[in-house]
């Protein structure tokens, strides 16, 4: 594959949100913030396979609370939506990295940051 090849790759990889329809047409973007991924941890919400009907209608449903004009939709609607949806695992695995992107952002080293003059220290 080719260097143009491999950048188109790495940037389809990268994604803020995801837009997905209702068996009406209706289009609904969903997405994660931080607030929204603090709020789903409180309230008990891990990304985990030990309960994945749970997880998996937890994540879809949460996606939806971000964003200002999907807010309100209500659960029924958002299962509805879940079922009209094809390839599910590759949605799945869209909203898992999606879910993630926060805690990525929070982690990010600065771009200045240096291993020979760290910005911190234990005493």
């Amino acid at each position: 594959m080719g260097k143009k090849g491999r950048s188109q790759m790495a940037k389809k990889e990268e994604f803020n949100s995801i837009v997905v329809k209702d068996a009406e047409g209706n289009k609904y973007t969903l997405r994660f913030t931080r607030r929204e991924v603090e709020r789903m941890e409180r309230n008990g919400f891990k990304v985990d396979t030990d309960k994945p009907n749970t997880m998996i209608r937890d994540l879809f449903r949460g996606a939806f609370k971000a964003e200002p004009s999907s807010r309100f939709v209500s659960d029924q609607k958002i299962d509805e939506i879940w079922k009209f949806q094809s390839k599910k695992d590759e949605l799945l695995t869209a909203l898992t990295k999606l879910y993630m992107k926060p805690l990525e952002d929070l982690m990010a080293e600065p771009e200045d940051a240096s291993e020979e003059n760290p910005t911190w220290e234990t005493v």
